[in-house]
């Protein structure tokens, strides 16, 4: 692709992006404007209240809005933001937006018998008022560039490859070769000459020539598939294979002509293969080879239908990676489902509480404040978790200087209340001058896992020790605890993701079962391995060796 290509298509994204963003905006302003007018309307209807005799709670519920008489000393939240916003005002009434509770709202602030009074809404936009169309937008936006771009590259690649192709038979041609073929679309202006050129080779080649290529390229074709291939005659004889159908079959198939049946022990294949000589009907289904224990997408079809020299062509499509694939999948989401679950449902159980009137008791609403405040800690954490372990660059290594000792305080300081609560002894046996050059943001992460784990899972007053030092550019880190160890069997899947030895415990904790599985991803990814030795009641040690460059100099 040129330059010239490339241009153009910025040049049309950012004019589609800039359409989208004016548009969107000015959608924005004109809602805005609007919950302007809604709000000064209401409050119309307020100063008229004292006289019709409404009942101005009841209008502020039914207009789902806030009305807030200001008095000259303030009390609430509420009053002490809306006096905030008159502060330099000398309108009579003026529309501005103000913060209460951590929520923006539009407030429109007027005199009414020589009293401030706010009426306020819930600040609206496109994102709240119509998201369902917003996205639907967006959609429309994104699929009409993408439309467009799609045309342009695919033009441009048609366009190339066809000059490409052209020029590389032509070359052929001149060196007496048989030319590949092309393949261009029925208006194509290079049609007339990829005609000619096919005719300068077909003046040229032989007959024989031709077929001796065509026969080898089918061989090697066959040979090379990733599918297995098996042909069988109407004598129900084997006479073609490749070598992806002696793996899938689990033998090695001899190259006589011999009997299917000494190669097909599977029953469900043999039944397919046994019906399609019968009726003559392509059957296809996926089912597990006897032999392998793998699982196929088996087709079996029929050729030379309707004359007596019937043949059966067989091809296997090895499909156990993806049916792996496929489980591990439903096995995260169903994890990723679990764990979600249960911060989500306690913050909604306990918000829903407040709400039903919990909340006017100081003490039960700080509770309940703490405990949801809690489990959205617990959430977020689980999501960084996630996207740790699903993010592309987790490969991606930047080198850099680190001072070990430091990395390792650091992370402690953040651990340092768990740490008194628990009245754990944390010993670090690093020289405060030892540095390395490695990917300081990888093993940040490594380190505090190792420690988050070292330090919840630990008892009380129990003992954690952290050891570091580079041997043969290998910097080998090692995390001991004294807690409740991991059963021998068990130690196999303690890098595995959302695995737990204690699932009560460490919810208890606050765990989110991924730590250590980011540990193992990231120590891969640096070329480096973790081991883990631990006795059950004694404790754990988690050996992590890396390697890396040694940087003499003071830290």
């Amino acid at each position: 692709m040129n330059k010239r290509v490339f241009r153009r298509a910025f040049v049309i994204s950012l004019l589609s992006l800039a359409g989208f963003f004016v548009l969107v905006t000015t959608v924005n302003q004109q809602i805005v404007h609007q919950q302007a007018r809604d709000l000064r309307r209401v409050a119309r209807t307020y100063v008229t209240s004292n006289h019709d005799g409404v009942d101005r709670q009841a209008l502020a519920e039914s207009e789902d809005s806030f009305i807030t008489v200001i008095p000259d000393n303030p009390q609430t939240t509420r009053q002490k933001v809306m006096a905030d916003a008159l502060r330099g005002r000398r309108a009579k009434a003026f529309v501005t937006s103000v913060n209460v509770h951590g929520r923006t709202e539009q407030a429109y602030l007027f005199r009414d018998h020589n009293q401030w009074v706010a009426v306020s809404r819930y600040k609206s936009s496109i994102w709240t008022t119509a998201p369902e169309q917003f996205w639907i937008l967006t959609l429309i936006f994104a699929a009409l560039i993408a439309l467009i771009l799609l045309w342009l590259f695919r033009s441009e690649h048609q366009y190339q490859e066809a000059i490409r192709v052209m020029s590389h038979n032509l070359d052929r041609i001149r060196e007496k070769k048989e030319p590949d073929p092309v393949i261009l679309p029925p208006k194509s202006a290079f049609v007339p000459v990829a005609q000619r050129i096919n005719a300068l080779a077909v003046e040229q080649a032989h007959l024989r020539e031709k077929v001796a290529v065509r026969q080898s390229s089918f061989d090697r074709l066959i040979d090379n598939l990733p599918l297995g291939v098996m042909l069988i005659d109407t004598n129900k004889d084997v006479i073609l294979h490749n070598h992806a159908m002696s793996q899938l079959l689990g033998h090695q198939i001899p190259q006589p002509r011999h009997s299917y049946l000494d190669d097909v022990k599977t029953y469900a294949l043999a039944r397919m293969i046994e019906h399609t000589f019968r009726h003559e009907k392509t059957h296809r289904q996926e089912l597990t080879v006897l032999a392998t224990q793998k699982s196929v997408d088996a087709s079996v079809i029929p050729l030379n239908q309707g004359i007596s020299r019937l043949q059966v062509l067989v091809i296997l499509y090895d499909v156990t990676y993806l049916r792996q694939v496929e489980k591990m999948q439903l096995d995260f989401v169903g994890n990723v489902s679990h764990e979600l679950k249960t911060p989500v449902t306690a913050i909604a159980g306990f918000a829903e509480t407040l709400l039903n009137g919990a909340k006017n008791d100081p003490a039960t609403l700080n509770k309940f404040l703490g405990i949801i405040f809690d489990e959205s800690k617990r959430l977020t954490q689980l999501i960084n978790d996630i996207l740790t372990l699903s993010r592309p660059e987790t490969n991606r290594t930047v080198q850099a200087t680190v001072a070990l000792k430091k990395l390792v305080d650091d992370a402690l300081r953040n651990l340092d209340k768990v740490i008194k609560d628990k009245q754990i002894r944390v010993e670090v046996a690093i020289a405060p001058d030892l540095q390395v050059v490695t990917d300081e943001r990888k093993l940040t992460q490594i380190v505090r896992n190792l420690l988050n784990n070292a330090v919840f899972y630990n008892r009380l007053a129990g003992h954690v020790t952290i050891t570091a030092q580079v041997v043969s550019d290998h910097l080998l880190l090692a995390v001991a605890d004294t807690g409740i160890g991991i059963p021998e069997a068990e130690q196999a899947r303690i890098f595995e993701r959302f695995y737990r030895v204690d699932k009560a415990r460490s919810r208890h904790n606050g765990g989110t079962g991924l730590g250590l599985a980011i540990v193992a991803e990231l120590v891969k990814g640096m070329d480096g391995r973790v081991v883990v030795n631990s006795q059950v009641g004694v404790g754990s040690t988690f050996t992590v060796t890396l390697p890396v460059g040694q940087n003499n100099r003071p830290a």
